[in-house]
């Protein structure tokens, strides 16, 4: 039975790892660690390319906005997409950094980052009461 107190990501947060995950590492290069995503892809259609991904960009922040996360975190994640926008607009040298960079990802990890640090005292609460309560099921051959 699922405690309705447990902690979850937000709905917000999945939604924004998802885009971002789409935007920047959607694909893989096979026998390589490369991945790129709709980001490096819409970046070669000259100018439209780069203003519909730092639209898609806007919208991971925006989400941000919507969990709470502070103006401090928000402006840094302007910048990552900002950055990663105008470096896009520099013909071939854009079109290259945008397999690299990856402005969305960082973003993420930057939400993540915060979202974890607000809430690690409830995460570390529920992590306790869910290994003492396999620990139990596990010595009595309890499982559900």
């Amino acid at each position: 039975m699922v405690d309705s107190s447990e902690v979850k990501a937000p709905q917000a947060l999945r939604r924004a790892q998802k885009l971002a995950h789409m935007l920047d590492t959607a694909v893989g290069i096979p026998f390589t660690k490369i991945r790129f995503g709709l980001d490096s892809l819409l970046g070669l259609i000259p100018g439209v390319g780069d203003l519909v991904t730092v639209g898609l960009s806007a919208h991971i922040i925006h989400l941000a906005g919507q969990m709470g996360a502070p103006m401090s975190l928000r402006v840094a994640m302007v910048r990552n997409a900002v950055f990663d926008f105008l470096i896009g607009l520099i013909p071939f040298v854009g079109d290259i950094s945008d397999i690299f960079y990856k402005g969305n990802r960082k973003n993420i990890r930057l939400l993540e980052t915060w979202w974890v640090s607000t809430h690690h005292k409830q995460l570390s609460h529920q992590t306790a009461e869910h290994l003492a309560k396999w620990e139990k099921e596990a010595k009595s051959g309890e499982y559900d």
